[in-house]
């Protein structure tokens, strides 16, 4: 099974999912609007987004287009028709919304594996705190699975310009666009991706810094480092071997999402933003793992089922279940 080559439900599977997906972002959408953290920072965005776009088209073009000039403009034309809590209600019915059912529809043979997915801790968070991501994410997805090219590469070419991580993502779309066309060895396709991640890693800060992306200047982002504690390495170096370990030909047929994993995996020591660059390809890793066979299939099962209720074992007790503003203070 290649990767993101949906097979065709029946239509009554198609209205569950269309019901299913509309329940999801009708109750993502009503929770409290100001009680999750980062929200007061999108509310300052649903306000003041024109104020914030004319500061950077003061600079340059570049400087424009490394700071999510869609995002903005979107800001700028919903403060003009709804309130700053509406603005945010709409981005997130729109991405919640879309997002699950472009899932859910996708393998209607593993409709409980998806399920599973779209409800995971780490997908969940781009509909509650990081509602930029979410929009990349549901722009991405919505020219992924697009059948007319032009509007495909429109969509995901859109995604970098509402989220950053996806300058990312895209550069590994187009690398794997030259791999395919000049026929390159899945070998050799490791090592340019495993050197590119090496290099960005080392230079991703500074780089960002040089085009006047906010990243690349911002303490926050700066100062987040080597954090992690490098169970998240471990769990998805397990991942990488597994899906290595499937052949040649599934390598070949998902070295898109393979090339996220290795990306991921050379660049946690270096790149302080690279857990967000994951998160914003990790539904595709995730829905590519579904063509792994025999006790690859089962493995990846298990490290499903663990990290799910790992993480939410994590979060249960927590206010808002560790999203909640009184869980950051």
């Amino acid at each position: 099974m290649k990767l993101l080559i949906p097979t065709e439900g029946s239509y009554g599977y198609k209205v569950m999912c269309l019901v299913l997906a509309g329940i999801y972002a009708w109750f993502l959408m009503g929770l409290d609007v100001d009680g999750y953290v980062d929200r007061a920072n999108y509310l300052i965005y649903a306000q003041y987004s024109d104020e914030i776009f004319v500061k950077y088209a003061a600079g340059s073009l570049k400087t424009v287009l490394t700071n999510e000039p869609v995002w903005l403009l979107y800001n700028i034309w919903a403060s003009k028709h709804f309130t700053p809590e509406d603005t945010l209600r709409v981005i997130i019915f729109f991405s919640s919304f879309f997002v699950s059912f472009l899932v859910l529809r996708s393998y209607p043979k593993y409709a409980l594996l998806l399920v599973l997915f779209i409800l995971m801790p780490q997908v969940l968070k781009n509909n509650i705190v990081h509602l930029r991501q979410g929009v990349g994410i549901t722009l991405f997805f919505i020219g992924w699975w697009c059948r007319y090219l032009p509007l495909r590469m429109f969509f995901i070419g859109l995604a970098p310009l509402v989220h950053a991580s996806f300058f990312f993502i895209d550069a590994l779309f187009l690398l794997n666009i030259a791999f395919s066309t000049f026929r390159i060895s899945t070998i050799w396709r490791m090592i340019y991706t495993l050197g590119m991640g090496v290099l960005l890693g080392a230079l991703g800060i500074w780089l960002a810094d040089a085009l006047g992306a906010r990243q690349g200047s911002s303490a926050e982002y700066n100062a987040m480092g080597s954090e992690g504690s490098g169970l998240a390495f471990i769990f998805w170096g397990v991942f990488a071997v597994i899906f290595s370990m499937e052949g040649k030909e599934f390598l070949k047929n998902n070295f898109f999402p393979a090339s996220i994993l290795v990306f991921y995996l050379s660049t946690y020591f270096l790149l302080p933003v690279t857990a967000r660059v994951f998160e914003s390809g990790m539904l595709i890793v995730l829905l590519a793992s579904l063509g792994l066979s025999d006790w690859r299939r089962y493995a990846a099962y298990s490290l499903y089922i663990f990290y799910f209720c790992m993480q939410w074992y994590e979060a249960f007790g927590l206010p808002g279940y560790g999203w909640a503003v009184e869980s950051a203070v």
